[in-house]
């Protein structure tokens, strides 16, 4: 995800938006495996540190939360399902 696209995120939803986008992916991260990593750049992060940060609203936390809203999105519009043929 580009700076530009976090930066739109974060203008276009009012507080109490962030703040339930904040929740359910807390709730994503907690209900999954404890050997769950994420890779951003190069840096791998566990499920304790994918914790941490999006709690912190931090850049990294940030970045955790907008994946987690993309993946939620494709796969409610249906294109995580259409093949790639």
């Amino acid at each position: 995800m580009s700076k530009n696209k976090n930066r739109q995120m974060e203008k276009n939803s009012n507080p109490k938006i962030q703040e339930d986008i904040k929740k359910l992916v807390l709730a994503r991260i907690m209900a999954a495996s404890d050997d769950l990593r994420i890779a951003i750049g190069s840096t791998e992060y566990t499920k304790t540190e994918m914790i941490e940060n999006v709690k912190a609203g931090n850049e990294v936390g940030k970045e955790i939360m907008e994946i987690q809203m993309e993946y939620l999105r494709d796969m409610a519009s249906g294109a995580i399902y259409q093949s790639s043929s």
